[in-house]
């Protein structure tokens, strides 16, 4: 094992990434108006309770295909990790999100939306702290990328969510 990974095989800078983007978020979430939360910004976008929920489908996700199916991995661990960041960091793009992840139209609750990502966000952290994250996930594929590692994977999750940390910030300027 390399000095600079951790017993899963994670570099440690993106154990750090992961914990920051997390209070960013947490920050983001509690610095919301509660009656904002349901308000749609404008014609055709998520409320900011729509974009939470989001997250927490993706991390959920994210952690499912950390537990599942996995192989040895053939190539650098994390081929994929510059890439996954310079996509969702593109702000200026628009992606359709996957089907499992649209969230519903209905009323969220900002303290419920904060314990449930507070759980799930304990939850990768643990995963990524116990398991071998040079592994193959094999439960799904990354659109134009193919199988992911577990550290892949763990990189989406941290970029995916800045990603919704900044949509969230701009859903709040609106009001």
């Amino acid at each position: 094992m390399k000095d600079n990974l951790t017993a899963g095989g994670l570099p440690q800078p993106l154990i750090i990434l992961l914990d920051a983007t997390v209070n960013e978020l947490m920050q983001g979430i509690a610095s919301s108006n509660p009656e904002d939360i349901n308000r749609t910004p404008c014609e055709g976008s998520w409320t900011a309770g729509q974009n939470i929920e989001h997250v927490r489908l993706s991390v959920l996700g994210t952690i499912a295909l950390l537990t599942g199916p996995v192989k040895d991995t053939n190539r650098s661990p994390d081929q994929y990790a510059k890439a996954i960041k310079e996509l969702f960091l593109d702000f200026n793009a628009k992606y359709p999100s996957a089907p499992t992840l649209i969230p519903a139209n209905k009323q969220y609750d900002k303290n419920e939306l904060i314990a449930a990502l507070n759980s799930l966000f304990q939850s990768l952290q643990y995963q990524i702290q116990t398991l071998e994250m040079t592994d193959t996930c094999l439960a799904a594929e990354f659109p134009g990328m193919g199988y992911l590692t577990r550290l892949e994977w763990a990189t989406v999750a941290v970029y995916h969510t800045q990603r919704h940390i900044h949509q969230l910030a701009k859903i709040k300027k609106c009001f």
